[in-house]
């Protein structure tokens, strides 16, 4: 009865074996297959009666003359493996079966099967096909790969936009205008540090219920509100010019650029602000318009000037040459008329008195040609041209002390300077003979250090030289001094006060005038003398040279 029983219970198990998916074997100690489930058919290895006896390697590689097969030796280094460990495992790549195989071998439990011992089973091999779950696992293993490589990348992207970000935290905190960061309500969550100075915060100092229409000044608050936010949020971005507010109620004129920031599905998120304290621009613009103004204003005044010259030459030429060349003309209508007549005498008599005329009217021409420009500055230089002045004003004016010191060398003037110290010293001497009322002027041009010194002073009157001069004439000759000094590169200086008399000094910096280039030098010079006043009619003085030298030598035969 029991060995019936042990019977159906061994069909049982040898059913339950055959529907097993692995290839289960019982072996001797030798590695020969002493029996085999039907996963062998299933594997195309052959048939299971037919198993007995074969080798292992024969039974999964009947064809293979590889000697190196791991096979060969897989029994040997089990079974030595087994005396330690009853089971030992194995996962290898079959190339011959082109498949994963997980390899287990368990010795049995001995004493409980008799006939297995009569057959000499020594253990249990079973060989389970893990193709499948090894692709499995490798393109689990890929996924996880490209998962971990996509993990690192993202984080790579993390790591540098937080090296960028903090780089860009940096760059506004040194940057040189105004940048401020709010949210969609115009909050202010950040402001640089030149914004913090220009709006008067503190380094440290918190931000909450400062926003961007709280920046404003309150005469300029409808521009962020009404037209710079609305603007930012539609078009993205606004700029435009307007006037921030400081914490100590100083109004900035700026330049504004308001930015709408946005996510990544468009939504607004809040505003970037950029602020240019446009201060000095606005007031280097009002001086600019100031000067253009004073410039208009000496344009005008020099076109005075110019006619004020030109109706001078013109009395002096009507005056003097008119009346002289009427004389002239008179002179030799009369010696015509006595030629006609055959009375030598009064032709002779009538040229003899040409002579102190014609000298007459050549003396007037000299006087308006010097007064023009003096040739003795082109000839001689300027200390024979200021020697030549000084003698010609002491004799116009002998109750005037003159005192002169002239210490500087003629090589010490630059040619472009010479007129310039010729026309300030003639304007400051004629100001200081007809408006102070001096006794004494004291003229000085001298080279100091690599400078050239000119210095005229007064003790006439005197005036208030910071509230400026009333006197229309006085005044540009006063600005006509400062303009000629300034435009040939000196530094004027004028001091004066009521009863203490008139000082104008100019210097120039003779080193420096001498790098000038020879265009430079030129222009400077040209300018100059476009800029005086009633420029001469060269034409008509050699015109009229040429007619008193004919008229001179008719009167001398």
């Amino acid at each position: 009865m029991n060995t019936q029983i042990l019977g159906r219970i061994k069909r049982q198990w040898q059913f339950a074996a055959d529907a097993m998916p692995q290839l289960i074997c019982l072996v001797d100690r030798a590695g020969r297959v002493l029996h085999a489930n039907r996963t062998l058919k299933r594997w195309r290895l052959g048939e299971v009666r037919w198993v007995h006896g074969v080798h292992l390697h024969d039974l999964l590689h009947p064809r293979c003359g590889n000697p190196c097969c791991y096979l060969r030796q897989f029994w040997q280094r089990t079974a030595a493996a087994l005396v330690r460990d009853p089971r030992a495992e194995h996962e290898v790549w079959d190339p011959v079966l082109q498949k994963h195989l997980q390899i287990c071998v368990q010795l049995p439990e001995r004493g409980l099967d008799q006939d297995a011992a009569a057959e000499d089973f020594f253990a249990v091999v079973a060989i389970d096909d893990v193709t499948e779950a090894r692709a499995s696992e490798d393109k689990t293993r890929e996924a996880a790969q490209v998962l971990n490589q996509r993990i690192e990348r993202e984080k790579e992207k993390l790591a540098q936009a937080e090296r960028v970000q903090s780089h860009l935290f940096t760059l506004l905190d040194r940057a040189p205008v105004l940048t401020a960061m709010a949210d969609r309500s115009g909050a202010l969550f950040y402001v640089n540090p030149a914004g913090r100075a220009l709006l008067g915060l503190g380094a440290e100092e918190e931000l909450s219920g400062l926003t961007l229409i709280a920046c404003q000044a309150p005469s300029a608050r409808a521009c962020i509100a009404e037209d710079a936010m609305p603007a930012a949020e539609r078009d993205g971005l606004w700029s435009g010019d307007s006037v921030l507010y400081s914490r100590d109620g100083r109004e900035i004129r700026s330049h504004l650029t308001l930015v709408a920031d946005r996510d990544g599905e468009g939504r607004l998120e809040g505003y970037s602000l950029l602020a240019r304290d446009m201060s000095d621009w606005v007031r280097t613009e009002e001086a600019l318009r100031a000067t253009q103004n004073e410039l208009w204003r000496l344009s005008a005044q020099h076109l005075t000037i110019q006619e004020s010259e030109r109706r001078r030459i013109a009395v002096d030429l009507h005056d003097g040459l008119g009346q002289t060349l009427s004389l002239v003309k008179l002179s030799i209508e009369e010696a015509a008329r006595s030629l006609g007549g055959g009375t030598s005498g009064k032709v002779a008599a009538a040229l003899e008195r040409l002579g102190p005329t014609v000298k007459s009217a050549l003396t007037e021409l000299r006087r308006i040609s010097m007064n023009l420009r003096p040739s003795t500055l082109d000839d001689l230089g300027i200390l024979a041209t200021l020697s030549w002045y000084f003698r010609e004003f002491e004799a116009a004016c002998p109750d005037i002390r003159l005192e002169r010191d002239i210490s500087a060398a003629e090589a010490d003037v630059p040619d472009f300077l010479k007129i310039s110290i010729f026309r300030i010293v003639q304007e400051a001497t004629s100001n200081a003979l007809k408006h102070a009322g001096a006794q004494c002027i004291k003229v000085c041009l001298r080279e100091r250090n690599g400078s050239l010194e000119l210095s005229i002073e007064d003790d006439g009157r005197g005036f208030d030289a910071a509230a400026g001069v009333s006197d229309f004439n006085h005044g540009l000759g006063l600005q006509s001094m400062q303009e000629r000094a300034g435009l040939s590169g000196g530094d004027y200086e004028l001091k004066s006060a009521p009863g203490e008399g008139t000082r104008i000094r100019v210097r120039w910096r003779v080193e420096e005038l001498s790098q000038r280039t020879p265009a430079e030098s030129f222009e400077l010079s040209r300018v100059q003398v476009l800029r005086q006043p009633g420029p001469p009619d060269h034409h008509l003085l050699e015109r009229l040279s040429q007619c008193f030298a004919c008229m001179k030598t008719l009167g001398s035969k």
